[in-house]
């Protein structure tokens, strides 16, 4: 227990360091959703509308996150030797990966007390608290297969090489994933692949919830799979990186 508090020290001491990142990974889609929700908004549009555009921009900067700090972080600390020093210390390696999910979770919960924020006082959007709770809840636990995907990037053999994934799979889940424009406006085969991105499950979650109270275990399913399987994935390139 007093290695955790140690490493958790250890990490937030870093995201004070990494403020100008968080200001740009929280900041710009609360931004976006400022411009497009003043693109779209007036009389006639839907107050629904508004709301889910706000939990895609909230996904949207907790992916990216996902897809930069996490494989960022985990290579600065293979780079400086900060991994092999903690495997020659009383710390165990579990412990130094459940605090940067520790890390990885309380940046999400940032963006999403930001985004939220930004809606409700900037853009009207009015929830009930238990409906915010609940929203906050299902983003915050279905961005675990974000965390295990950014992980699986920070596997690849060099800097260049994440940022270049990363980027990709990050702009490809947002757009693919309905999370910019509605899929609809894309073909229909380019509809279908879309739908198979976890992105937009984990919104199909939040929809059927906000639109109608309840819980699309089916989305959450895949969301799930697509956890335990990019999760698997990982442990299993580890284990050959470390033989190696």
């Amino acid at each position: 227990m007093k290695n955790m508090r140690s490493l958790m020290k250890v990490e937030l001491i870093l995201m004070k360091r990494q403020a100008a990142y968080y200001l740009l990974s929280i900041g710009l889609p609360s931004v976006f959703y400022l411009i497009f929700s003043g693109m779209i908004s007036g009389s006639a549009t839907p107050t629904l509308a508004l709301q889910t555009y706000l939990f895609s921009m909230t996904v949207f900067s907790i992916m990216s996150s996902a897809f930069f700090s996490i494989p960022s972080t985990l290579q600065s600390d293979k780079t400086n030797n900060w991994q092999k020093m903690l495997q020659h210390s009383p710390v165990s390696m579990i412990e130094y990966y459940i605090s940067k999910l520790f890390s990885a979770l309380l940046t999400f919960l940032l963006s999403i007390v930001v985004v939220f924020s930004v809606g409700h006082f900037v853009r009207g959007v009015n929830l009930p608290a238990m409906d915010w709770l609940i929203i906050a809840l299902i983003i915050l636990f279905g961005s675990l297969v974000f965390i295990a995907m950014g992980v699986l990037v920070s596997l690849l053999p060099s800097a260049q090489l994440m940022s270049v994934v990363g980027n990709i799979a990050y702009m490809a889940l947002a757009v693919l994933g309905g999370l910019w424009f509605p899929l609809t406006m894309f073909p229909k085969w380019l509809q279908s692949i879309g739908k198979l991105t976890p992105s937009y499950q984990l919104m199909q979650i939040v929809s059927s919830y906000l639109e109608h109270r309840e819980f699309n275990a089916i989305a959450a399913l895949i969301v799930l799979v697509y956890t335990v399987g990019v999760s698997l994935v990982v442990l299993q390139l580890k284990k050959r990186i470390e033989v190696k």
